[in-house]
């Protein structure tokens, strides 16, 4: 795969973190071995967002190039990444990296080799991560089988259409962003990133897989989320709406509203009606579908 591009291209990297320390730095450290074209270069912008465990200190010391914007704990991933974008400033691209992915080294080539291929300036280009112990696709394009619900696509040796997309590793040109905004203020945590890349194909901006894994991640576990059957059902309710619930209700009526058909209320209100089934049959059926990581649509 080749590509050409002019020379003084920017990327500007954007990365949320809340304490994980470690997990950070490794992503930042998979940053150093990327092999950009002549002319493309990266700067790096990372909202610690309240750590206690002193990653954004050790952010400073160990990469004094990178731009630390502090947060106050309440940003999550959707608000952390907007301020990153924000500080950023100006650049010719935008990258979305999760601070739990370690890039392989040709990955930033890989987007750009992608992008110049795609014909369109304003073509979106996601990048797959898989699991490192089980080689599983962990994140990624996501293939819509109807408006709710999806599947993570396995990258392939060719470039693949998608209707949505997880933010670990997206590359989002500015000419996209000019048509599309930045991140939708009414995402917290998750919806952010799938409601990108919805809108997008709305306005028919193409969203891109491109081919190979570009990254390493790991799959979040289930253990204490709502579907923990450890967990008390009150606990486990707690962890469905709460701050980092995967379906906080008014979050999740933005999204509803946004992309589902009518009737809107009915399908935002099927989540909560499967949860307390469960609740009434013992957990011992899973009627939701697990979110192992923000992957799923809806």
């Amino acid at each position: 795969m080749t590509s050409e591009p002019s020379d003084g291209h920017s990327i500007a990297v954007l990365i949320t973190c809340h304490n994980r320390r470690e997990t950070t730095l490794r992503c930042l450290e998979s940053l150093g071995p990327q092999a950009l074209p002549e002319g493309w270069s990266l700067r790096i912008v990372l909202t610690d967002d309240g750590s206690s465990d002193g990653t954004g200190d050790a952010v400073r010391e160990q990469f004094p190039e990178v731009t630390v914007v502090d947060g106050d704990g309440s940003l999550f991933w959707a608000g952390g990444t907007a301020l990153a974008w924000e500080t950023a400033g100006e650049a010719d691209y935008y990258l979305w990296l999760n601070d739990d992915v370690v890039l392989e080294p040709d990955a930033i080539a890989t987007l750009i080799a992608t992008h110049g291929d795609a014909g369109r300036a304003a073509a979106i280009i996601v990048g797959a991560t898989c699991d490192p112990d089980t080689r599983r696709t962990s994140t990624g394009g996501i293939r819509r089988e109807s408006w709710y619900r999806g599947h993570v696509l396995d990258p392939s040796d060719e470039v693949q259409r998608c209707d949505a997309f997880n933010g670990n590793i997206v590359l989002i040109p500015r000419h996209a962003e000019r048509r599309l905004g930045r991140l939708t203020a009414a995402f917290s945590h998750y919806f952010a990133d799938a409601d990108y890349g919805m809108r997008a194909n709305a306005v028919g901006i193409p969203c891109l897989l491109a081919p190979g894994y570009l990254g390493q991640c790991r799959l979040n576990p289930l253990t204490d989320t709502s579907f923990d059957t450890s967990l008390s059902f009150r606990e486990r309710w707690s962890r469905m709406v709460g701050k980092k619930g995967y379906r906080r209700p008014r979050e999740w009526w933005a999204f509803v509203r946004a992309h589902a058909p009518r009737p809107k209320a009915l399908y935002w209100s099927v989540p909560y009606l499967l949860f307390f089934l469960e609740g009434a049959l013992g957990c011992r059926v899973r009627l939701r579908k697990p979110a192992r990581h923000r992957a799923d649509i809806a």
